[in-house]
């Protein structure tokens, strides 16, 4: 993997854990991560959607019929009651790369959100959102000389962290077509790094032992949102938003070394809803967002790849006068921000879902469970990873 061999020296200046996993990446060694791409940057997206939203396709904008939404401030401006909505995310994935391989489990916390209307039509909301993720671990066995003795070592290291964002929003209803709403958040979350370093001892003889080293950053930084949601027709739902952030902060803790200060790039997106017939409906949804213009990463990390599309049909299979049966299907192609070498990444994701809508009355849920279920594919040269998701979402309103 002669990328990889290449790109060690830029990184020794900011992190040694990095460098050292570059080493065991270009040699025979066992790795899992829920994913690669990212590893010599700030990780891979975690989608700040619900279990519906995942199951249509959607990218988080321009569905109607939303109760919360991290990523649509005027998506809650119509709720009527106080409302507040949760959802989990197991997965499951694989990787090739050359002639390694390996997989990967893990669980993650994607949305948790609240709406709570007040006077004059306008509706507080508060969120905690996934925004960037790193989870790896490599392992390499090799032969190192002391004292004159070739020693067997096993090397471990372990990256475990990532952002998150909190996010306080008013979404507004401008009369009976139009909704306006606006956030403002901070990133926060924490990064740990481990290298930990196993050998026998008894073969050299001495006071030589296994030994570990642990470092640590915290993420700090803030953004701002607005958008709108418009329904010109009683068939048509449409909605916009831009997203600015300020430079996110990466600060050493105890004895790490490595400060980093990351512009995040302006995130356009807009999306829409059409209604075929009472019980059948579809959506489209894109993202423009340019991180190849940002500053603060290694020279060739950044991906040159903007857009980002996804869209899906949402069919109620059962439809009473207080419940409703959905089903979902959907695709979207995303263009992830950093790349594992050279090649711009891309994933590619069908889905499919099914809801339960508990209690409901003139298109407002009062209770529902969302499922989703998704089959997906990334890839940047030459690592290729793929991965089962299922996502779960709960709400409740009225409470």
């Amino acid at each position: 993997m002669s990328g990889a061999r290449g790109i060690v020296a830029g990184v020794v200046g900011r992190s040694p854990l990095v460098a050292a996993l570059l080493a065991a990446l270009a040699a025979p060694a066992s790795a899992s991560a829920q994913s690669f791409l990212g590893f010599r940057a700030l990780g891979v997206p975690v989608g700040a959607v619900d279990a519906r939203t995942t199951a249509l396709g959607n990218l988080g904008i321009g569905l109607a019929r939303v109760e919360i939404s991290a990523t649509d401030p005027a998506a809650s401006a119509r709720l009527l009651w106080p409302t507040f909505g949760v959802t989990m995310q197991p997965s499951w994935g694989s990787f090739d790369m050359d002639e390694q391989s390996g997989t990967s489990r893990t669980n993650r916390l994607p949305l948790l959100g609240i709406g709570y209307p007040v006077r004059a039509g306008g509706v507080v909301t508060a969120s905690l959102s996934g925004h960037l993720e790193q989870r790896w671990i490599a392992r390499r066995q090799s032969t190192v000389t002391l004292n004159e003795v070739d020693v067997q070592v096993q090397d471990s290291y372990r990256n475990d962290g990532g952002t998150s964002v909190v996010r306080l929003g008013w979404a507004q209803r401008i009369g009976s077509v139009l909704a306006l709403g606006v956030s403002g958040g901070t990133y926060l979350g924490r990064l740990d790094r481990v290298f930990d370093r196993q050998l026998d001892s008894l073969a050299v003889g001495g006071e030589v032992y296994s030994f570990r080293e642990e470092y640590a950053w915290s993420y700090s930084g803030y953004l701002l949102s607005a958008g709108f949601n418009a329904d010109p027709h009683p068939l048509i739902h449409l909605a916009g938003a831009a997203e600015w952030s300020g430079t996110l902060q990466e600060v050493p803790q105890d004895d790490a070394v490595g400060e980093g200060l990351y512009t995040i790039p302006l995130r356009l997106s807009a999306g829409a809803t059409g209604r075929l017939s009472p019980r059948l409906a579809f959506n489209v949804s894109g993202i423009y967002q340019d991180w190849s213009t940002s500053d603060g990463f290694l020279a060739g990390v950044t991906s040159g790849r903007k857009w980002s599309f996804g869209g899906g049909v949402e069919w109620h299979v059962v439809e009473g006068e207080t419940r409703s049966l959905p089903v979902r299907f959907g695709y979207r192609r995303i263009a992830p921000p950093f790349r594992f070498e050279a090649e711009d990444p891309v994933e590619a994701v069908w889905s499919v879902g099914v809801g339960l809508n508990l209690a409901e009355a003139e298109g407002f849920r009062f209770g529902w469970m969302d499922l989703s279920f998704e089959r997906g594919d990334r890839w940047s040269a030459p690592l290729d990873e793929r991965f089962w998701r299922a996502t779960v979402s709960v709400g409740i309103s009225r409470f």
